[in-house]
C-alpha cells in the first residue's frame, strides 16, 4: 500500500481494536440522533473497522522470524474477528443490507484467500510444530471465521428487507399463531404496564410492524379481542419499541444472534477465548517483544470480556423471551418462561449494569424515540437580515459545519449543516412531555379514526351476525382498510400543498393574534398547529426524501427566494416597530389585494392573465394568502376564484367547510394532523427504514400507529 508503508501490522491492529471499541460504545447513538459529533466518531470507526483487515493483509509477509509471523497472522484474525462487527452493529445504512456479488465475493476472498483466516488454519492443522502459539492461532482464526462470516455477510443477508419478506412467507406457511400472551398478562387485573411488560407486548405485536416495513399484506383474519388503552400509556410505547427493534433487526446482528445457532456461537466464544488466553499463557515468550506480548494479551483479554458481555445480554435480551415463547414444545421455554426463571435471569444481568455499559440507559427506556422533530419556519428564516445570521450559528458546532459546507470539494453539503441546525440545535423536545403528546395525538387520532373505524363489541357483532349482517360489516372494514387515501380525501401534490399550507398558517397566527388570546383551548391548539406546520416545513426543507412524490427541491426554493425578495424590497428604509414576521404577513395580504383593477376575481381563472402582484410573483404564496385571507374572515368577505377553490377543496376539504363564525384555529391543527398522517402512510418504506438510524421520526411513528389501528381497531380512551 503506498503512502501506508511506515504503518506496521502492530499500528493497524491498534487501530482497528479502537475502531471496535468505537462501535461497541457509539453504536446506539443512532436510535437517538440524525447528527452531532458522537455521530461522526461512529462513522470513523466504521470506515475503519471495514478498512484496517484489508490493508493489513498487505504486511503480513513482514517478519524476521517464524515467532513474529506466527504472532502477525494472529493479528490479523483479531483484525478479522473486529471487521465482523460487534453484535450491536452490523450495517451502517440501509444500503450495506443489500448483498451484492461483489460483496459477496469479497468477503469470500477474505475467508478462503492466501492469507487468510483458513489459510492460517489450514497451515497451523498441517504443521509438525507444537507450539501452544499455534492452537492459539488456530482457537483465534475459528473465532474470526465464524464471526466475520456472520457479520459480514448472514447478519446482513438476514437484515435485507427483500429477504425479510421471503422468510415472513415461509412464517405464515407454517401458520404461526398470533400472540398477545404478554398483553393479556399485562393488562389483568386492570393494572398499567410497566416499561419491561410493554417491550415483552412489542415483541408480540411486532408482527404488524414488520408486515409494514416489507409491504407484505397480511391476509389472516386476527379474531383477538381489541387492545384497549390509553393512546400515551400504553400503545404509543408499544409503536416506540417496536421501531427499536425493527432497528435491531436490519442493523444490529438481533436477527441472527437469537437463534439456535447465534446462541451457540455466544455460548462458545468465551469458552474459546478463555482457552486461547491459557494456551497463551504457558507459550514461551522468548524472540517477542515484551510491547508485542502486551498488545497480544490485552486483544485476547479484550475480546474475552467483550465475548462475555454479548453472552449475557443475549441471554438477558426480551429478544430471547420471544425466540424462547414461539416454541412453546421446547424443554427450555418450560424450564425458563412458565417457571419464570428468565426473568429472575434477566434482572440478575441488568443489575450489572451491562446494558448502562453499552446503551448509557436502561434496557428499555434506551429503546424510546428521542422525542426531538425538526421546525423550520419559512417566514423567520425569510425576515434574518445578514447581521442576524448569528442566531442561526450560535452554537459553534453548527457555525463549523456552515462554513465547512461553503467550502467546495469538502464533501459536505448545506444539508448537513441544516440537519444539525434545524432537528438537532432548534428542534422541538417538548412532543416528549406527557401532556403535549397527548394534546398532539388527540387530533391525529381523531383524524385516523375516519379510515380506520374502532372494532365493535362482541355483543353487537353477534347481534349483526343474527341478522346477516357480519360479512357486509367485515367487507365495509376491509375496504377501509384499503382506501385510506380516499377516506381521508389525499392528494398527490404534497409539497405545493405543506407549502401553501404552511403560509396561510403562519399569516393567520400573526394577524389574529388577539382572537387567540382569547380562548385558552386556542392558545393549546395554536402551540400544536405552530409545531405541526413548522415540522412539515422542516421535512419539505431539510428531509424531503421524507415526503412522498418527487423530491422538487426547486419548488420549496422558488418559493424561499421570492419571500426573500419581498422581504428585501418591501422593507428596505422602513422602521420595523413590530415582529418581522408579523409585518411580511401584512405585506403578502397586501399585495394580494392589489392587483391593478377592480374587476370581479371570481370571473377570473389562474391562467386569465394578471390575478395580483403576489401572484406575479409565486403563486404558491399568492395561493397561501388566499387561503389565510378565507381563513381570517371566513367566508363572508373572501370569495376565492371558483378554479382556486376546486383545487383547495381537493387539498383541503375540512378548512373549505368552515362555519362563518367559527374561528379556524381546531380545523387547522386537525388539517394539519391530516397532511401528517398522509406523509406518514404514502413515504416508502425504504425512507422510514433509513430513518430508523438517524434518530427516528415522528412520521415513522405515526404511519406504524396507522397500522396498528388498521389491523386491531385500537379503542382509545379519553380519561
Amino acid at each position: 500500500m503506498p503512502g501506508w508503508n511506515f504503518v506496521t501490522i502492530k499500528d493497524f491492529l491498534i487501530i482497528s481494536s479502537a475502531a471496535h471499541v468505537g462501535l461497541v460504545l457509539f453504536a446506539g447513538v443512532r436510535r437517538h440522533s440524525a447528527t452531532g459529533l458522537w455521530r461522526l466518531v461512529l462513522w470513523v470507526a466504521n470506515q475503519v473497522a471495514r478498512w484496517a483487515p484489508t490493508a493489513a493483509l498487505g504486511k503480513l509477509s513482514v517478519g524476521s522470524t517464524v515467532e513474529q509471523e506466527q504472532l502477525r497472522t494472529l493479528w490479523v484474525a483479531f483484525m478479522l474477528l473486529h471487521a465482523g462487527m460487534p453484535d450491536n452493529i452490523t450495517a451502517y445504512a440501509l444500503e450495506d443490507t443489500v448483498m451484492s456479488m461483489r460483496k459477496v465475493v469479497s468477503v469470500f476472498l477474505q475467508l478462503i484467500g492466501p492469507v487468510s483466516p483458513f489459510a492460517i488454519l489450514f497451515k497451523n492443522i498441517f504443521s509438525n510444530n507444537d507450539d501452544p502459539m499455534l492452537w492459539v492461532s488456530s482457537l483465534i482464526c475459528c473465532m474470526a471465521i465464524v464471526r466475520y462470516g456472520e457479520g459480514a455477510f448472514w447478519a446482513l443477508w438476514l437484515g435485507n428487507l427483500e429477504n425479510m419478506r421471503s422468510s415472513i412467507k415461509e412464517e405464515e406457511e407454517k401458520n404461526r399463531p398470533r400472540r398477545r400472551s404478554s398483553l393479556q398478562s399485562a393488562m389483568r387485573g386492570g393494572s398499567t404496564p410497566d416499561d419491561e411488560q410493554i417491550l415483552l407486548i412489542a415483541h408480540d405485536m411486532l408482527y404488524i410492524t414488520k408486515n409494514a416495513f416489507v409491504d407484505y399484506l397480511d391476509k389472516s383474519n386476527d379474531e383477538q379481542e381489541a387492545l384497549s388503552a390509553t393512546w400515551d400509556d400504553i400503545l404509543y410505547k408499544v409503536v416506540n419499541m417496536e421501531l427499536s427493534l425493527m432497528y435491531d433487526m436490519i442493523y444490529t446482528k438481533a436477527t441472527k444472534v437469537h437463534t439456535c445457532c447465534g446462541y451457540a456461537i455466544r455460548l462458545a466464544s468465551p469458552i474459546a477465548g478463555a482457552a486461547a488466553w491459557l494456551l497463551s499463557w504457558f507459550h514461551s515468550k522468548e524472540g517477542q517483544a515484551r510491547g508485542e506480548v502486551v498488545i497480544t494479551y490485552a486483544m485476547l483479554a479484550g475480546t474475552f470480556i467483550l465475548d462475555i458481555i454479548w453472552l449475557l445480554r443475549a441471554a438477558a435480551s426480551t429478544w430471547t423471551y420471544s425466540f424462547l415463547n414461539d416454541r412453546p414444545r421446547c424443554w427450555l421455554h418450560h424450564a425458563l418462561l412458565c417457571s419464570g426463571k428468565w426473568r429472575v435471569i434477566r434482572r440478575v444481568i441488568v443489575s450489572l449494569n451491562l446494558f448502562r455499559f453499552i446503551a448509557n440507559k436502561e434496557p428499555s427506556s434506551y429503546r424510546m424515540w428521542s422525542g426531538t422533530i425538526g421546525q423550520y419556519n419559512l417566514l423567520h428564516e425569510c425576515t434574518r437580515d445578514d447581521e442576524d445570521a448569528g442566531e442561526t450559528t450560535s452554537n459553534c458546532v453548527s457555525y463549523v459545519l456552515k462554513k465547512l459546507s461553503e467550502i467546495k470539494y469538502l464533501g459536505f453539503s448545506s444539508s448537513h449543516w441544516m440537519e444539525y441546525e434545524y432537528h438537532y440545535w432548534r428542534g422541538n423536545r417538548e412532543i416528549d412531555s406527557q401532556y403535549f403528546r397527548k394534546e398532539l395525538f388527540s387530533y391525529i387520532w381523531e383524524v385516523m379514526k375516519k379510515p380506520f373505524p374502532q372494532r365493535r363489541g362482541q355483543r353487537i357483532m353477534a347481534q349483526m351476525a343474527e341478522a346477516g349482517e357480519t360479512a357486509a360489516w367485515v367487507e365495509e372494514s376491509r375496504h377501509a382498510h384499503q382506501e385510506a387515501d380516499i377516506a381521508l380525501k389525499f392528494t398527490p401534490d404534497l409539497q405545493e400543498t405543506i407549502l401553501i399550507l404552511h403560509i396561510a398558517t403562519d399569516i393567520v397566527l400573526l394577524l389574529a393574534e388577539s382572537e387567540i388570546e382569547a380562548s385558552a383551548q386556542s392558545r393549546q391548539q395554536v402551540k400544536a398547529i405552530k409545531v405541526l406546520s413548522d415540522y412539515m416545513m422542516f421535512l419539505v426543507a431539510v428531509r424531503p426524501g421524507m415526503v412522498p412524490g418527487l423530491v422538487l427541491s426547486s419548488r420549496y426554493e422558488a418559493v424561499r427566494d421570492a419571500l426573500a425578495r419581498i422581504w428585501k424590497e418591501r422593507t428596505q428604509g422602513r422602521d420595523i416597530s413590530t415582529t418581522r414576521e408579523k409585518v411580511l404577513a401584512r405585506i403578502l395580504i397586501n399585495l394580494e389585494n392589489t392587483d391593478g383593477s377592480n374587476t370581479e376575481r371570481d370571473d377570473l381563472m389562474p391562467d386569465s392573465g394578471f390575478l395580483s402582484v403576489l401572484y406575479d410573483m409565486n403563486n404558491v404564496l399568492s395561493e397561501g394568502a388566499l387561503l389565510a385571507k378565507f381563513l381570517l374572515h371566513r367566508r363572508t368577505d373572501n370569495p376565492i376564484p371558483p378554479k382556486l377553490k376546486e383545487k383547495f377543496d381537493r387539498q383541503f376539504p375540512d378548512l373549505m367547510d368552515l362555519v362563518d363564525d367559527e374561528f379556524p384555529t381546531e380545523a387547522i391543527v386537525t388539517e394539519w394532523a391530516r397532511q401528517l398522517i398522509n406523509v406518514s402512510i404514502r413515504c416508502t418504506r425504504d425512507s422510514h427504514a433509513k430513518q430508523l438510524a438517524r434518530g427516528g421520526e415522528l412520521t415513522t411513528i405515526v404511519w406504524i400507529l396507522a397500522e396498528h389501528a388498521r389491523i386491531l381497531r385500537v379503542e382509545r380512551t379519553t380519561e
